[in-house]
C-alpha cells in the first residue's frame, strides 16, 4: 500500500490533505492502487467534488481490463486450447509459448485453476508499465 492508501485508512486522515496527496501521484501510483485493489477505499475517503479524479481513471482501466478478459475467454472456448489444457503440463507450456506468449501467465493460473480478479488487474498494470522494453527485430 502506498503512502496514499496508508493515510486514508489513518484515523487522523484529513479530505482536503487527502485530495491534494492524489493530485500529487502519477498515473503510475494511481493505477498500482487500482491493482492492488485499495483504490475504492481511497476514492470513499475523498471530498465528493474530487472523487471523479480516481473514478474516471478507474472506469478506464476496468474497461482494458474486460477487453483482456475478453481475449483471454475467446482463448480458452478454443477448441484447440481445451485439448491442450487436459494435456500435459510441458505440452500445454509449448503450446502457450508459441501461440500466446503474452497471455502465459494468465494462462498458466488458468491451467492451475487459480486464475483471480487481482491477477487480471496486475496483468493490466504490467501491460502498461512494463519493466522490460522491447524491442523491434
Amino acid at each position: 500500500m502506498n503512502k496514499v492508501g496508508k493515510y486514508a485508512t489513518s484515523a487522523e486522515m484529513d479530505d482536503i490533505e487527502l485530495m491534494s496527496m492524489v493530485f500529487e501521484l502519477t498515473e503510475k501510483d494511481k493505477m498500482l492502487m487500482w491493482s492492488e485493489g485499495y483504490i475504492d477505499q481511497v476514492i470513499d475517503k475523498l471530498p465528493v467534488y474530487a472523487r471523479d479524479i480516481l473514478r474516471d481513471r478507474k472506469e478506464k482501466w476496468e474497461d482494458t481490463k474486460a477487453f483482456y478478459e475478453k481475449q483471454l475467454d475467446e482463448i480458452i472456448c478454443c477448441n484447440d486450447f481445451q485439448m491442450k489444457l487436459k494435456g500435459e503440463r510441458k505440452e500445454f507450456a509449448l503450446f502457450v509459448m508459441e501461440r500466446y506468449p503474452e497471455f502465459r501467465s494468465l494462462l498458466f493460473l488458468t491451467y492451475d485453476g487459480n486464475l483471480k480478479d487481482d491477477d487480471l488487474r496486475k496483468f493490466v498494470y504490467r501491460r502498461r508499465f512494463a519493466a522490460r522494453k522491447k524491442y523491434l527485430h
